[in-house]
Order: C-alpha cells, then structure tokens, then sequence
C-alpha cells in the first residue's frame, strides 16, 4: 500500500481557459476557434485518460503548456503531483520558456512535480536506486564509455564469443551492437539488437560456447567501474519493479496524472514499462497521451513500429487543423503521411509584405555544384522576406537531412550522402538538442552554442558544472557522483563540504571568465596554464586523490572544433549556422537533422537529398509530384521511414518549403508533373547562378 488516498482532480472551466491564454500572450479565444468549434477546448477540458492525435502545427504543445498552467494554479496537494514524459526535454523548456516567470511554472518545475524524460524517469526512480541497492553507489550510463570498454577487454586477452564472431563474420551483426548488448527481463537476459535482427542469451541454458557467461561478466567489469550502457537503464528499472514491487503503488500515488507528450514515438519498451508503473491491474492514474502518428521517427532507422498499447487508441480527440501554415504547404505535405488526414491549412500567423506566396521550390543540382545550393536557398529567401521579416522575432530559416552522421568514405552512387555533403564544417556532434559531448571542449563549445541560442549564460554554466563532474568521475578510488537536474549547484554543493573556499572560489572564477566573459583560452593556453587547474579542482570536488588516465584524454584538445583569432584565443564555437549576404543583406540559416526539428516551427525550410539504401527523396518521388498509383510502393518499412521522417520535415516551415535533389533524378515528365503539383523548380548551374525551368 502507498499510503495515499484517492485523489480528485481539478475541474478546468472556460475562465481557466481565458487566464491560461492570457498567461501564455495567445488570444481570449485561442483554443475555441472563430466559430467555437476548436476541438482542442474538449481537449484541454477533459480529465479522462484520452488521447490527443494533433497534426503538425494544430497546437498540441501550447494546449498542453497552458493545461498544465491552469492543473498547476488549481493543484492542492503538496506532496502528490503531476508528470510529464517525453524522449526530450522539449516539454519542459517550453515551460521555462512561456511560464518560467510565473508562479504557476515555478510550481511545475519543482517538487511535487516530474517533468522530463521518459528515460530520466525511469534512471532517477528506478533504474539508479536498484543499482544503489545492489552495491553499485556510482553510476554514469554512457553507451560509448562501455562500448569502449567492452573493445579493450576483447583486445585484452578476452575473445568475443565465438557466437557473436560468426555473425558479426557474416555482417549479420554491427559490432557496436554486441559492445551495447542490454539485460532484459526480470532475470537479466541479455538482448542484442541490430536492425531487424534481435536475439537474446538467457541466463538459464547459456550457449556452450559461453557467450552469455564472458558478455555477462564484461557487464559486471563496467558496473564495477562506475558505467552502464544507456539501454540498461529500462532493463534495471524493469529489475526493481520485479524485485521490489510495491514501488509501483508508491509512484502511482505520487502521480495520480500522467501526461505522454510525442506519444507516438514509445517503443514496445517504453510503453511496456511505463504501463507497468502506471496502468496496468486497474490504475486509478489518469493518462492522457499527445502525438501525430504520422511524425512517428524518434527511433525509426530499423526499429520495429510499437504493437503494444499503439498510439492512438480508438476515438482520439483529433487536432487536424494546422494553425503553422497555409493550404500551399498543407497540400505538399500531406500525402507524405501514413494516414493522410486531408491536412488544412489555417495559417500562417504572419503575413508577409511582399504578398509572396506559393514560391514552394526545389532545387536541382549536380556534384559539381552541390555546394551552392545552400546560397540559392539564401537568395530565395531575401527575394522573398523584407529586411524588417528577416530581422523580426519570428523568423527562423533551416536546412535538414534525414542523414546528418558523415561516413570516412562515399561512393559516388551515394553522393550525396548526408548533411556534410552541402556544407563541409557541419559538425553533427553539435546537433543534439541535449549535446553529450566525449571531452570537456566539446562541452564547452555546446555551451557557447546553447547559450547563443538562449541568450542567457545559465546553459553554459550548466555545460561547465557538467564537464567537471564527468571529469571528476574518472577518478581512481570509486567516488560517488550523483545524477542531479542542476550541475552547477551540486557542484556548488560538493565543493561547500571542504572547510576550503579556495576551490569554491576557483570554481567561480572558472565560471565567470568562461561563462560570463564569455573567453576560451587557445591551444597553447589551455595545455599550458588551464588543464592542470581544471584537473585540481575536479580531484577536490570528489575528494580523490589522483584522476585515472581518460582524464587527460577527456581534456586533450581539439584543432577543429573552435576558430581563433591570431592571437589564438576562441572567438567563436562551430554552431552549424550558414551565413548568407546579398545586396548587403544577411541571414543565417540553421543547418541541421531533421530529428532535431521535431517539433519546432520555422518560417522557411530546406530538405536536404540525403542517402540511406537509396535517396530519399527520389525513392518519393511519386508522394512529392502527385502520383498516386506510385504510392502503392510505400509499404515496405524502408519506405514508411522515408515518408514519417520526411513529413516532419515539410510540415515545419510557416511560408516556404524548398528540398534539394539531384538533376538526374529529374526527367522532363517528372518535370511536368512536380511543377503541376505545385512546385517551382530550379536547375543550379556552374557559375553559381540558377534558372527557373
């Protein structure tokens, strides 16, 4: 038993709904629509589990942000709150940013209430107090630190097992994938996936060659050593539901009101354990799911679609009117769905001065002029958007591919391959919209980047905390670093309990010159005059006595990641922005994934030809240029990637959407065909130049 009794929820009224959108700066009627009929007032009403299958740009975030400003000035209690999953954070920065100043978002953000990943959840409650119990004080999932390890011991005298030689000899099995094996199930077996191969080694009857037995104690070698594989963090929380079962009463009565945001992205494992927690055996909990089945790539590459408790269940509240942009772009994107929902466009807020529209382009390019297509799409848009557009709050302009990670080589049927193929100092490391960087310059550099981005110094700062408990964590006695939200207080914290302020002091003088002057040192400074500073201080925040051999490997630096002045000092991190001028006119396009622009809204919008078994966008081809007896060639789950992760990616952009594709995949009936879908084409030529065809 848990000890709580029932709870009741909140009743959300229209004078609710009124003070949210006024909270939020949206309009008195923001969720009622002109004529009173917008679905998402039942939504935002209801406090049934239900869920809420929203199109792109329909307002599935805000609807969510403001429901839970109205749960949160109407919540009671002080010890039983609300939580609020997703795989990224997003949820909760939208919160910081919209409600952050306001008595209702200071309650959201703290106790009693859990807002954050699915995967931090599950660490933070399960996943980390089942290692602790089990003698393991001091964890860090990193699946790269283990892979790493895992290598060093097959080099080290140990062989892999003859099992996963064979397969990994037939190139039936990616090596990463046997270096990240993961325990499943109550009994720990050990799951190796890779692509659409899945087999897994039980406890009970190991093979005789003993590749349970060797994989299983490599494990137990990297536990021992403070580290685990990011997958293990289910398998573990899984261990603790079975071992220790009444911990599921114990957060059901925390909770009493979950929220799924992304719902269509849970794998059969997420849901699997999340209904375990939550709503299996007669639930009280009140679930309430949001998604778009159609967006459905957070895991796609080979990853087999969710069978289990599928989003969405039958008789969704549905949000199909999309307030992002207008019916031009709604027609192009629509039939990249799954299940096309007649997509309407009820926008764009902003309407332009040049009245420019339908100027939806693609542009063709061949291998010798790849490199201008990003300076087309800048041309286009200055033609398109006045300077006051282009300067105004609103305005964001990117450029995706579904491949982002460059490989050593190409060949040339691949080119091109991925985002580094348009724009050569593309740094995908920097892409993630959480960065975990391999060294502390890369936190640094991600630092810069966040805070650039926000305009505060507080990510950097946090970056900085970071960096130095990871190098604290390569410590050679076995010291105990917590997983803690907030880096820099822990750190603050830790440094607090010497009786020393020095360090203390140190540490914010690390903080100031770095973060708030904003200054990083150059090679031969930072080799010479920071390195050992930094290692001092990372000793003093967990007491050790010496730092293992990774420390200096983690602090080693790197050529390529910031530019310099010629007095080589930092001026600047790489952050994946192109910058483009004409006519004395400037604008800096992102570049990046098309995972990382889930969710976002941009005011324009490049689609990278990218390569994965094929090019993407030729494989949709017929999707793009209005064929539809070529759609029935979209059945194969290759093609249903393709069409998820590329609907994402036309379905961001307010007032223009462009794709880049190769010339030769365009013959002059395909020509015909895309133009009389809609689309302007436009044919690169040599001299940088182009022509409308």
């Amino acid at each position: 038993m848990s000890g709580y009794d029932s709870f009741e929820l909140p009743e959300i009224t229209d004078d609710d709904i009124r003070h949210a959108s006024q909270l939020l700066d949206l309009p008195s009627d923001a969720f009622y629509g002109p004529d009173g009929d917008d679905p998402r007032q039942d939504a935002i009403k209801c406090m049934d589990s239900i869920d809420v299958a929203a199109c792109p740009g329909s307002g599935k975030t805000t609807l969510l942000v403001a429901k839970l400003a109205i749960l949160a000035r109407k919540w009671s209690s002080p010890t039983r709150g609300i939580c609020v999953l997703s795989h990224t954070n997003a949820a909760r920065h939208e919160i910081e940013n919209h409600l952050g100043g306001t008595s209702e978002g200071q309650k959201l953000l703290g106790y009693p209430h859990y807002i954050g990943t699915i995967h931090g959840f599950v660490n933070e409650f399960l996943a980390l107090p089942y290692l602790r119990s089990s003698g393991y004080s001091s964890i860090l999932f990193n699946s790269e630190i283990s892979k790493q390890k895992i290598l060093s011991y097959s080099k080290g005298g140990k062989q892999l097992p003859r099992y996963f030689y064979n397969k990994i000899k037939e190139e039936k099995l990616r090596l990463d994938a046997v270096c990240n094996a993961i325990y499943i199930g109550s009994e720990l077996d050990i799951k190796i996936s890779s692509g659409n191969i899945d087999f897994q080694l039980k406890r009970k009857g190991a093979k005789k060659d003993g590749s349970f037995n060797i994989l299983d104690q490599w494990k137990k070698d990297i536990l021992e050593s403070g580290y685990a594989a990011y997958g293990d963090i289910f398998a573990y929380g899984q261990k603790m539901l079975t071992e220790y079962p009444g911990i599921i009463s114990i957060i059901r009565g925390r909770y009493p009101m979950l929220f799924i945001d992304e719902s269509q992205d849970n794998s059969n494992e997420q849901i699997d354990i999340l209904n375990r927690i939550f709503m299996n055996e007669g639930s009280s909990v009140v679930r309430q799911r949001f998604g778009d089945g159609n967006q459905a790539i957070y895991d796609f590459w080979g990853e087999k679609e969710a069978i289990i408790d599928a989003f969405p269940a039958l008789n969704p509240i549905e949000l199909p009117n999309s307030h992002r942009f207008g019916q031009s772009i709604a027609s192009l994107a629509d039939p990249l769905g799954l299940n096309p929902c007649g997509l309407k466009g009820a926008g764009p807020k902003y309407s332009l001065n040049s009245g420019l529209c339908d100027r939806n382009t693609i542009f063709l390019f061949d291998e010798d002029n790849i490199g201008n297509v990003l300076g087309a799409y800048g041309d286009l848009i200055l033609d398109i958007f006045s300077e006051q557009e282009a300067n105004s709050d609103w305005f964001r302009a990117h450029a995706v591919g579904n491949i982002h990670k460059p490989a050593k080589e190409v060949k040339e049927a691949k080119f091109p391959r991925d985002v580094k193929h348009y724009i050569d100092t593309y740094d995908h490391e920097l892409n993630k919209a959480d960065p975990k960087p391999n060294s502390f310059l890369q936190y640094l550099s991600a630092g810069k980047s966040l805070s650039e981005q926000q305009g505060e110094t507080y990510p950097m700062i946090e970056k900085i905390a970071e960096a130095l408990l990871r190098l604290s964590s390569y410590s050679i006695e076995q010291k105990v670093i917590e997983r803690r939200r907030y880096k820099h207080r822990y750190v603050l914290d830790l440094l607090k309990q010497d009786s020393d302020c020095w360090f203390r002091e140190k540490y914010l003088g690390l903080i100031n010159k770095l973060a708030v002057d904003n200054y990083i040192p150059g090679k031969e400074e930072w080799e010479k005059k920071w390195c050992k500073p930094i290692k001092v201080l990372a000793k003093k925040i967990v007491g050790a006595e010496e730092l293992k051999a990774e420390a200096d490997e983690f602090l080693k630096w790197d050529d390529g990641l910031f530019s310099s002045t010629e007095k080589d000092q930092i001026t600047k991190p790489r952050n994946n922005i192109f910058l483009h001028s004409k006519n004395g006119r400037e604008i800096s396009i992102k570049v990046g994934s098309i995972h990382s622009v889930k969710g976002q809204t941009h005011t324009a919008t490049l689609v990278f030809e990218t390569f994965w078994n094929a090019h993407n966008l030729k494989k949709l081809l017929p999707w793009l240029s209005g064929d539809s007896s070529g759609w029935k060639r979209g059945s194969g789950t290759q093609q249903k990637s393709r069409l998820k992760s590329h609907y994402v990616a036309m379905s961001r952009p307010t007032h223009l959407l462009c794709l880049a594709m190769k010339r030769k995949h365009i013959n002059d009936d395909m020509l015909v065909a895309l133009k009389g879908n809609g689309w302007k084409v436009c044919e690169m030529l040599k001299d940088g130049q182009q022509i409308s065809l």
